[in-house]
């Protein structure tokens, strides 16, 4: 094995335990907000190192794959939140959150 195949293999092996902890944490944390959390930060994570993984095995790709990491950042997030918005709104504030003050209302 060579060293350009242990890049692609170490750099693909985060992505996919980044989306193994997104999917978990999907499954496992208990309501909507906290799991809009867990597929917002490791989901965009594990896509972005995939993304980059096969951007490395195909070197005419790799320039299309960083926009396309970029553009998944920027988007990404602003998906969740509006996501979790949306949840708040037709459910309203969760009884076990005791909020101080609640940007929202």
């Amino acid at each position: 094995m060579t060293y350009y195949e242990a890049l692609i293999l170490t750099v693909a092996a985060f992505g996919v335990l980044f989306m193994l902890i997104s999917a978990v944490g999907i499954l496992r944390l208990p309501d909507v907000f906290t799991r809009m959390h867990a597929a917002g930060k490791a989901a965009t994570l594990g896509i972005s190192c995939l993304m980059i993984a096969a951007g490395i095995v195909y070197p005419h790709y790799l320039g299309r794959m960083i926009v396309l990491v970029i553009l998944f950042f920027i988007t990404g997030p602003i998906a969740t939140t509006t996501m979790a918005r949306a949840a708040y709104r037709t459910a309203g504030s969760p009884d076990k959150f005791f909020l101080k003050h609640n940007e929202m209302k």
